[in-house]
């Protein structure tokens, strides 16, 4: 179980009204909204360009019913709006295309040719050796296994033991 969210998104040239009936959010902005009611952040907004030159508004605001974050946002989830690619913001200096580093330096490789070598060396070494002689590079942010969310087509290969505090009864089983 993970922290809920909803996610939002309309014409980067169209804004909704004040009235709940006239906005995404459903909520009254014709008057003082109380405090924590919604959890509304600069972070939890971006402005996208889709593949055919559209711009769109996107805003991802915590779901008040999710039973993990009830409203409240993570440090994290709080900013993935800002995460979301976007020619000018902290997004263009993510990663487009798989990368192999060769010789000394990283290059840009195609989907097929990157899921063939991982497939290619991961069988190499549980036929040679076994699954107790795969390791893996991976990270938790703390947030009970969110880590092993952000990699979670490695993590379903890491362990038998590898599991989410949160759902213990979750495993993960090796390859």
């Amino acid at each position: 179980v993970g922290c809920g969210y909803h996610a939002y998104k309309w014409d980067a040239n169209k804004e909704g009204g004040r009235a709940a009936s006239q906005n995404g959010l459903g909520v009254d902005f014709t008057q003082q909204v109380p405090p924590l009611a919604i959890t509304m952040t600069k972070a939890m907004t971006n402005t996208i360009t889709d593949k055919s030159g559209k711009r769109w508004n996107i805003m991802i605001v915590p779901d008040k019913e999710c039973v993990v974050n009830s409203g409240l946002s993570s440090t994290r989830g709080g900013k993935m709006a800002s995460y979301m690619y976007a020619h000018d913001g902290i997004g263009r200096e993510r990663l487009k295309n798989p990368r192999i580093f060769r010789g000394d330096q990283w290059l840009d490789t195609g989907w097929d040719n990157a899921m063939a070598l991982y497939a290619g060396l991961t069988k190499k070494i549980l036929d040679n050796d076994g699954p107790s002689a795969l390791f893996f590079d991976c990270f938790d942010h703390g947030g009970a296994g969110g880590g092993f969310e952000n990699t979670w087509g490695t993590g379903k290969l890491m362990s038998a033991h590898c599991r989410r505090r949160s759902r213990p009864q979750q495993s993960y089983t090796t390859a």
